[in-house]
């Protein structure tokens, strides 16, 4: 074999996997995160089709596709420019077996509202299935020209556009490096001016769904979706009063400790600094922000405040608690370790005491975190037979912290934020 063709190869196996991986990946929407291009016209919706779609997404999500596949004809009869029950429609057909009447339904839905982001993302991988990569790469491009920048499947998308190129291109690096060239002769004051307004949009879209939470009372939630239209928009006084209301809610410092959970896991280490400290202000007697705040800096390898949050959380626990005791344990384990000469500042017969001690301690531990993961996990689960994705992935996120080895958990959290990103 000439060796020149090991690169494409490689790249064409990558494609192949990721096909079959993805493929299953259909997406139906929740008019809870209906994309901003679609908010405008939202409201002028006959109820009656709002209804139908809805009945029709339970219908499908019991499993009943056909009488869904009903439902979604008849919001689309009442409505034709109903671009969310077009894409419903899709699904059902693409399930069913029906590929060119789904691309139908996934091009109406696209011409009902061109910033319909799910319907791009729902033709891109139907082309994908079908080998029609060319297709392919032209809708995973335009999903990711028109998401917005903190949108996880807009890296996706423009990920999943240069997979394809490197594949078809004859010379993928020469390709690469001109489309690099192209980028920086762009007007670059006409792109910010556009980046600016869709931003503001995306903020606006970010804040009607932080409001929905509101009124569900998911505190946790709507607090992640402000913050997210705060970063897009951080001079509005619509959202930063928002924010202050949520923050007067009796739930809200454990609203907070919550979202520094999903901001940890999520991998943005100071926005869970900011959300476990916003928690402790709102409730200085918040136990398990102390706790959290305490492996958090561990993991940081900053035991200084480690070790001052793990005698917060030892001072205020009450005798009965056994994490008081844990806490204690914690402070003496973290002691020892940055202490300069830890055999000279204790006498050495403690020192070997608090060594068998602090194996004994980690392996009570390691067993006591097994059985809360178990416990989260199993609420995650139930949660997420519910169709309550928010509490789903938040009780695997809190499982994983105890248990963070655990591939389970890991392919939970992986297959409910799918399931989230795709409504």
């Amino acid at each position: 074999m000439d060796i020149r063709l090991l690169p494409k190869l490689t790249f064409i196996i990558i494609i192949s996997i990721c096909v079959s991986c993805f493929g299953g990946l259909i997406f139906a929407q929740d008019e809870l995160d209906t994309p901003a291009g679609n908010q405008e016209s939202l409201g002028e919706f006959p109820s009656q089709a709002r209804e139908y779609r809805e009945e029709g997404l339970q219908k499908q999500r019991m499993g009943n596709l056909a009488d869904a596949m009903s439902l979604y004809q008849k919001a689309i009869a009442i409505d034709p420019g109903y671009a969310v029950a077009y894409n419903d429609l899709g699904v059902i057909y693409e399930a069913t077996g029906y590929p060119d009447r789904a691309k139908d339904s996934y091009f109406r839905a696209i011409k009902a509202d061109p910033g319909y982001l799910s319907a791009y993302t729902n033709i891109a991988l139907l082309y994908e299935e079908q080998r029609d990569l060319e297709r392919a790469a032209f809708y995973w491009a335009k999903r990711a020209e028109l998401g917005s920048y903190d949108d996880p499947w807009t890296q996706k998308a423009a990920t999943r556009f240069k997979d394809i190129r490197a594949v078809l291109s004859n010379r993928p690096v020469a390709d690469a490096i001109e489309e690099d060239v192209l980028g920086l002769i762009k007007d670059v004051s006409a792109y910010k001016t556009a980046f600016s307004k869709a931003d503001k949009k995306q903020a606006q879209n970010r804040l009607r769904r932080a409001n929905q939470y509101y009124k569900k009372k998911k505190f946790t939630p709507a607090l992640k979706e402000a913050f997210e239209a705060q970063i897009l928009d951080r001079n509005s006084p619509e959202i930063n009063a928002f924010i202050e209301k949520i923050d007067a809610e009796p739930g809200a410092a454990n609203a907070y400790k919550d979202l520094g959970v999903i901001y940890e896991a999520a991998g943005f280490p100071e926005r869970a600094e900011e959300s476990y400290l916003k928690a402790l202000k709102l409730d200085p007697t918040l136990l398990g922000a102390y706790v959290n705040l305490a492996l958090f800096y561990e993991k940081q390898r900053n035991l200084e405040k480690a070790e001052f949050y793990w005698s917060k959380r030892a001072e205020l626990g009450p005798d009965d608690d056994s994490w008081k005791k844990k806490a204690s344990e914690r402070v003496k384990d973290i002691r020892a370790v940055v202490s300069s000469s830890p055999i000279t500042d204790t006498q050495e017969a403690e020192v070997l005491g608090l060594i068998k001690d602090v194996s004994e301690y980690r392996s009570s531990l390691d067993r006591d975190d097994k059985a809360l993961a178990r416990d989260h996990f199993n609420k995650a689960k139930q949660s997420f037979a519910k169709g309550d994705l928010a509490t789903a992935i938040k009780e695997a996120l809190d499982a994983q912290t105890f248990d963070q080895d655990n591939q389970e958990i890991e392919a939970f959290i992986e297959k409910a934020e799918l399931r989230a990103l795709s409504r």
